[in-house]
């Protein structure tokens, strides 16, 4: 029986223990919970799911919950309404929200040009032949939406097509196999038969497709949880690249309801994800333009101190 004077001593060196336990480790047994919103079935959120199921996030002490919000505008609003501690959605979404008030700040960033091809109807071999046609989207403010309108003025047929909303990627994929759309801007081709008219990149547009955005209270409050937040994204990133088979498994797993290869999908992540994920003021200034804003920026849209930190202090170089 351990009596009170030995259960005295047990319980004060076991409390010893922990204080002399070396910090990484009783981080690794707190983990803190946050939600984390991602905003398309598409290869562009490789490095978030990636770095889920490698286990980067837990690395970190965070038990993340991904949730799975059909458009980068929806899940821009969730994070405004604070329904989700981090949000990876389309970067006009983004700006936009800022814009009108949103107290947001994105930390990061997917890409910095727009990885999407305008894919059309087996018939279709010029541009001019979608005039009076229908393009299928997610959702009208979304990156398709958004990527679609500077396709369109580069190709000078702004105005000239319909736009038609489907709600998700995988519906406006099923939208244009029912040949509701003869075209449809993309990561990933919506059907077979589906033909690449235009690869959005080879425009020499500065884009962002997504940024990773995080409420400015949020950020204020806990910048250490927002740290570990991106320093897990950026490992995911890195396992894109280090562990290839992992990836083609994950990428089979979240990929699966739009079909088509890991091999492309894996493609895609090599051809357009950063490896330091940095908000780039250029493809800021293109999202700015697409909104119709002109004249200087009152609210602060981007913050790339830590990723910069991170970089400066090696931590993305020995991934």
């Amino acid at each position: 029986m351990v009596t009170g004077k030995r259960f005295a001593l047990f319980l004060a060196a076991a409390l010893m223990g922990f204080s002399f336990m070396p910090a990484a480790a009783r981080a690794a047994t707190a983990t803190e919970k946050i939600t984390f919103a991602y905003a398309a079935i598409s290869p562009t959120m490789a490095g978030v799911w990636m770095a889920q199921e490698m286990g980067a996030f837990e690395k970190q002490g965070l038990n993340v919950e991904m949730v799975y919000i059909s458009s980068g505008a929806v899940a821009i609003q969730a994070l405004v309404g604070g329904s989700v501690h981090a949000a990876l959605g389309a970067s006009n979404a983004v700006v936009a929200a800022i814009l009108k008030g949103a107290p947001i700040v994105a930390v990061g960033s997917n890409t910095s040009q727009p990885g999407m091809v305008l894919w059309v109807q087996p018939e279709i071999s010029q541009p001019e032949q979608l005039q009076g046609k229908t393009l299928a989207i997610t959702r009208y403010g979304s990156t398709s939406d958004f990527v679609t309108r500077l396709i369109l003025k580069k190709l000078a047929l702004e105005g000239k097509t319909e736009i038609r909303q489907f709600g998700g990627v995988v519906e406006a994929d099923v939208g244009f196999r029912a040949r509701q759309a003869e075209g449809r801007v993309a990561s990933q081709p919506p059907s077979p038969q589906a033909k690449k008219l235009v690869d959005a990149a080879e425009l020499g547009i500065p884009f962002s497709m997504n940024l990773l955005a995080v409420s400015s209270d949020f950020y204020r409050k806990a910048p250490k949880t927002v740290e570990r937040i991106l320093k897990a994204y950026i490992e995911g990133i890195a396992g894109l690249r280090t562990r290839k088979q992992q990836a083609l498994d994950m990428l089979a797993k979240y990929m699966g309801k739009r079909g088509g290869l890991p091999e492309m999908h894996y493609e895609f992540v090599m051809k357009y994800l950063d490896a330091v994920p940095k908000v780039e003021p250029a493809a800021v200034d293109t999202i700015l333009e697409m909104v119709g804003h002109s004249g200087p920026v009152q609210a602060k849209l981007f913050d790339n101190s830590i990723i910069e930190r991170l970089a400066k202090e090696g931590f993305i170089d020995r991934l």
